[in-house]
């Protein structure tokens, strides 16, 4: 699962970008004093990877942006829905990235047409009674207790398009024992692919997210994001790398947005906030 593997040294350390430019910020906001203040942008650095157990959060975070951006490119009509397949227990066998193109096939069967494809190789469960845990509660249904354990039960979330029509959902049961329960329409995509981003499997060399249908990287055409540059929302200038000077220790910790005295902070290269 993601988030078990090795952080690097630098993981989760504090980065701090500004601007300095003291003499722009002449605006005044009603609900803070930014005027002759230095803006504070205050981020973590982070690796990006799936297995890094300090960065997998934000891993997930990118991978649902990027989820919820080539959804937004299908310009026919309808709602991204998610659709949850599960593997039959004697498939279980097979590596999980060979089951993606049956799971692909099941998918097409009942309605879906084409999205995103996310594995998850376990599910969770009551460890004093055994009940599969719902994933909107923190107790189990049956017992009301609250401890869960992790257990091979590969299953594969959709985040997509189409129409899941019942009897084809019924037929695929009965048929091959492939399960698949419609979730319905999303109100939210990056919400749905973060959270299911975020127990997902991961594998060195293997792709956690993969994509089908008529929204395969060969056959949906997408433009190109625009990532825009961090800048100042005082005066619009682009961010530096800032340096804490001012007595004790920077007060600032979690990530976020500030406004501070400029004696307190100096550029990376040296230039001084109060001039």
């Amino acid at each position: 699962m993601v988030g078990h593997g090795e952080p690097y040294h630098d993981c989760g350390k504090t980065l701090i970008f500004g601007c300095l430019d003291v003499e722009a910020h002449s605006q005044a906001c009603l609900d803070k004093d930014v005027v002759g203040k230095v803006f504070i942008d205050l981020r973590k650095r982070t690796c990006l990877r799936a297995k890094c157990p300090t960065c997998y959060e934000k891993w997930a975070g990118k991978e649902a942006h990027k989820i919820e951006y080539r959804l937004s490119q299908w310009k026919s009509s309808g709602k991204a829905i998610h659709l949850m397949v599960s593997v039959p227990r004697d498939l279980w066998y097979i590596p999980l990235e060979d089951l993606r193109p049956r799971i692909y096939k099941v998918a097409r069967r009942v309605g879906f047409f084409g999205g995103s494809c996310i594995v998850h190789p376990f599910r969770q469960k009551c460890v004093y009674c055994g009940s599969p845990k719902d994933t909107l509660l923190e107790r189990c249904l049956n017992c009301g207790h609250s401890h869960f354990k992790w257990f091979f039960s590969p299953h594969f979330h959709l985040i997509g398009f189409g129409w899941i029509r019942g009897d084809r959902v019924k037929e695929q049961y009965e048929k091959s024992g492939w399960i698949s329960k419609n979730l319905g329409v999303r109100d939210s995509v990056f919400s749905t692919a973060h959270y299911q981003l975020s127990h997902c499997g991961t594998k060195e060399g293997k792709h956690s997210v993969t994509w089908f249908g008529r929204l395969s990287y060969n056959k949906l055409r997408v433009v190109p994001e625009i990532v825009e540059k961090r800048t100042c929302p005082l005066c619009g200038a682009e961010l530096v790398r800032l340096l804490w000077v001012g007595g004790g220790s920077c007060p600032y910790e979690a990530e976020g947005e500030y406004y501070d005295d400029p004696d307190n902070w100096v550029g990376s290269l040296g230039w001084h906030g109060g001039g």
